[in-house]
């Protein structure tokens, strides 16, 4: 089945959101402060309802199935984030790293809330956008902390 732009853009952005579920759930083993921990899990578990949430109004309003995770390119994301935190410091790399994932996942969210999707999804990418922003602050915050 052809997608056209909103389904594609939406597709996209469904597919990061997962990636970046899985990427905080990868980090939670291997952070060394609670706090910074706490929060992770606390926004990943928040997150989880939203793109549930998402998936759900999506399939219902397009009749859009999510696709199937790209598992090479996530297989290679984790190994390279591995590798780069025998160099660097890996606190300070994960905060870098979700940071950067969080500003893309605003950009995609942006892309989206440029189209004419039902209100239903419109208002959940209002829900989504907000959730980001507010945890790439708190990223920042930790960032000036570490």
């Amino acid at each position: 089945m052809l997608l056209d732009e909103a389904q594609t853009a939406v597709s996209d952005l469904l597919e990061a959101l997962h990636e970046s579920l899985d990427d905080y759930q990868d980090n939670l083993q291997r952070l060394h402060r609670a706090e910074i921990a706490q929060e992770f899990n606390d926004a990943m578990n928040r997150r989880t309802q939203l793109v549930n949430t998402l998936e759900e109004r999506i399939k219902e309003e397009l009749s859009l199935r999510p696709r199937a995770a790209d598992t090479e390119r996530e297989d290679f994301n984790h190994l390279w984030s591995k590798l780069k935190s025998l160099v660097f410091d890996e606190q300070e790399m994960m905060l870098q790293e979700r940071a950067e994932q969080e500003r893309q996942l605003i950009s995609l969210v942006a892309r989206c809330e440029s189209f004419d999707y039902p209100e239903s999804i419109n208002l959940q990418l209002k829900i989504l956008h907000q959730h980001l922003a507010e945890q790439l602050d708190q990223i920042k915050q930790f960032q000036q902390s570490v």
